[in-house]
């Protein structure tokens, strides 16, 4: 049988096309690709060890932040209280010093004879000055609790501005919101 050379050539071809591309993996390339994934993976391990360290940075620098609020709240709220046990001590204050004042006024009133007994003991005709000592008692009392109603509706604007302006600081209250809107739910 003879063959041709033309025909030799297409054979040639034929098994050459017919062997793979890339060469089979030998023991040497086997090598390289434990060494790369040895590298790949010292490298992976490496980023997670930093990440973790800055997670946990991260998380020491959260808890001072949390320490610092909770310091700053407790302050903030201590101060709000010590000025409103102040003005309540002020206002209890006035009132006392506004009570003694009318009652010094009646000592007074009585020890000079105008509720209807002079000083020599003797009522006045009918008890008249008595009633006028009487509604001049009454009227005193009524501007002192005039005066302690003014002074506690000034103490109650003034106690409800602070607490607006906690909340507001605190972030409870929006700017056009006010106490009364807050609800639970």
């Amino acid at each position: 049988m003879r063959r041709n050379a033309k025909h030799d050539n297409v054979f040639s071809d034929i098994v050459e096309m017919t062997q793979p591309f890339l060469p089979d993996e030998s023991t040497e390339s086997a090598r390289a690709v434990a060494i790369d994934l040895r590298e790949r993976l010292a490298k992976l391990e490496q980023q997670m060890l930093s990440q973790y360290s800055a997670m946990a940075a991260y998380a020491t620098i959260a808890q001072q932040s949390v320490e610092t609020a909770r310091a700053e709240s407790r302050h903030d709220l201590d101060r709000s209280q010590a000025t409103m046990i102040g003005l309540i001590e002020r206002v209890r204050r006035d009132c006392t010093d506004a009570i003694l004042g009318v009652r010094a006024r009646l000592d007074g009133a009585r020890a000079t004879g105008t509720d209807g007994i002079a000083a020599t003991g003797v009522p006045g005709p009918l008890g008249i000055g008595r009633l006028d000592a009487l509604e001049a008692r009454v009227d005193a009392l009524e501007h002192v609790l005039e005066a302690a109603m003014e002074t506690q509706r000034q103490l109650t604007d003034t106690v409800g501005v602070l607490m607006r302006e906690k909340m507001e600081s605190d972030g409870w209250l929006v700017s056009s919101g006010s106490p009364d809107d807050l609800t639970l739910h």
